[in-house]
């Protein structure tokens, strides 16, 4: 069985994506990671906040010890050099050392703050770049096309300054999804990702304070994903990775079958480490010989919305006749 697909422009071997998580952030990982089938390592990101907010911390000390502007400017540049420098050298190392594809990722807020390191990571030698968008509409003073110009402010931008392909991770907020879906594929990325999770929080009544929960997706999270990948993987004009609430090898196949050119996956990662790839990438080849296809594309988006008879299931958001009789 040839489970063999197209991501950013490589043929990988396996649809299943290690995606951007702290398993990704080690060289060892990533050779495991080959080692155990996956198609390609997306390594975890390097955030824009993150190198800001380090920048932020060392200015603060910096002023509470009185010191000079000059130094003080100093300190900000050296910490956010050694955060990017650390980043490029785990991409040298790891094409260095593993034959799949490595791509890069950056956490981005904004169109200015990491964009002068996007061409250092491609002179670095990463396959391609995911970009994982997050704009929570939030500012009441910011409407829904003032949020989508953003995405395409920030494509067109890192398209001029790199040539590698692009990947945009995105998430569901969005008043028009399918829409903007669809606008970002036109702009000449070479891959759609869906979805980017968010930190969610609970509160410590005792404490009283607040506490991040849910960091790792639950198995529930999987039928929002098949819904979304079945409505948008025959709308986009690009490849389309699919991943949240991927657990068993089951789930790979349910988001193939939806559409998805590749499935990515990381929670997953933690629960069961690159045993999982091996397994998913075993029941993958063991369904299809069972099924008699030969290849992805025999059975890639067969109840994706234009194939599936009963792809008004994907628009329904209401219950009806499914619990009626518990009502």
């Amino acid at each position: 069985m040839d489970i063999s697909t197209n991501f950013m422009g490589c043929t990988v071997s396996s649809p299943i994506i290690a995606g951007s998580c702290g398993k990704t952030a080690e060289l060892s990982n990533i050779k495991l990671f080959e080692d155990s089938g996956v198609g390609a390592v997306i390594l975890k990101s390097l955030f824009e906040e993150q190198i800001s907010r380090e920048v932020s911390n060392n200015m603060r000390l910096m002023q509470n010890a009185g010191e000079m502007m000059e130094v003080y400017t100093y300190i900000a540049e050296h910490t956010k050099h050694d955060n990017v420098e650390k980043y490029l050298n785990l991409i040298r190392q790891a094409k260095e050392s593993v034959k799949i594809p490595i791509i890069a990722s950056i956490n981005c807020v904004s169109s200015n703050e990491w964009l002068q390191f996007a061409s250092s990571i491609q002179q670095a030698g990463a396959d391609g770049l995911e970009l994982n968008m997050f704009i929570l509409p939030t500012n009441i003073n910011t409407s829904s096309e003032d949020i989508e110009q953003i995405y395409e402010d920030i494509i067109q931008t890192t398209k001029r300054a790199v040539s590698i392909p692009l990947s945009i991770k995105i998430s569901f907020y969005s008043a028009a999804l399918s829409k903007l879906c669809q606008r970002l594929s036109w702009m000449g990325i070479s891959n759609l990702s869906i979805f980017n999770r968010f930190i969610e929080h609970d509160i410590d009544i005792m404490e009283e304070t607040t506490k991040p929960v849910n960091i790792l997706s639950s198995p529930d999270e999987l039928y929002h994903t098949i819904r979304w990948t079945a409505i948008l993987s025959k709308l986009i004009r690009c490849p389309l990775t699919a991943g949240g609430g991927v657990h068993k090898p089951e789930d790979v196949i349910k988001l193939i079958l939806s559409g998805a050119n590749t499935v990515q996956v990381a929670s997953v990662l933690y629960d069961k480490g690159a045993d999982f790839i091996q397994q998913a990438n075993a029941f993958l080849k063991q369904w299809m010989e069972e099924k008699g296809y030969n290849k992805l594309k025999d059975f890639r988006g067969r109840l994706a919305i234009d194939k599936n008879d009963k792809a008004s299931t994907f628009y329904r958001v209401q219950y009806m006749k499914y619990i009626a009789g518990i009502e």
